[in-house]
């Protein structure tokens, strides 16, 4: 279980909509939603069955919200990023117990075990990606394998700093598919709709009853979890 909820914190760092076909401008308000695909089979490894299908980005006036949740919700993740802070929060809940980890908006968030790449070459190629038109970049993992990895971002979305606490911050653009290993599970993200729909200020908040825990603490629950 252990596994699990470190992958789910890694899924870290969704009616009344348009499209982006029905305007020229930028968006800067909207619900982005990944199906999210596992390499592994549950036969392979069985947390896989506890892992979450699907994840939210929520965003408005740079203001990043990315929501998880596993298997029956009995744990969930939250990362907020207010762009005018200096701070970002990761949020989570363990059955009844809610913490709120709070660190520098320019360091790498701690669930990531992968480095920033090494290198990063653009390419000329594009594909479409829920409606919208992305660009392909090639990374290079610091790892002993030297592995290269394609991913594919949009620069039409008007998001600032859209991976910040990311290893892959560098990316000038609102990452739309890619990759990344947590724990040996190999994790493919994939945006499937983009909901140019309005966004409550509430989802940048950070509710009372989380409570305000140093990293230590935070990984204690999530051992004692497991």
């Amino acid at each position: 279980m252990k596994q699990g909820l470190s992958i789910i914190l890694i899924l870290l760092l969704v009616t009344g909509c348009k499209l982006k076909s029905e305007t020229d401008n930028k968006i800067n308000e909207g619900i982005i939603t990944y199906d999210v695909s596992y390499f592994t089979s549950e036969k392979d490894n069985p947390i896989i069955a506890l892992l979450p299908n699907k994840v939210e980005l929520r965003f408005k006036d740079n203001n990043i919200c990315l929501i998880s949740e596993g298997y029956l919700g009995f744990f969930s993740t939250k990362f907020i990023s207010r762009y005018e802070n200096k701070s970002s929060n990761i949020l989570l809940k363990v059955l009844s117990n809610k913490l709120n980890y709070e660190f520098p908006k320019d360091e790498v968030a701690f669930v990531y075990s992968q480095l920033p790449p090494t290198k990063i070459e653009y390419q000329d190629s594009t594909k479409h990606i829920a409606g919208y038109e992305c660009k392909q970049a090639t990374i290079y993992l610091d790892d002993q394998s030297k592995t290269k990895v394609d991913v594919f971002y949009t620069i039409d979305i008007g998001l600032k700093d859209p991976n910040r606490n990311t290893p892959l911050y560098g990316i000038p653009g609102v990452l739309m598919e890619f990759e990344t290993t947590m724990n040996q599970v190999k994790t493919k993200f994939t945006a499937q709709s983009v909901n140019l729909i309005s966004v409550s200020e509430e989802d940048f908040n950070i509710p009372e009853e989380y409570v305000l825990s140093d990293l230590k603490t935070l990984k204690k629950y999530i051992v004692d979890f497991n």
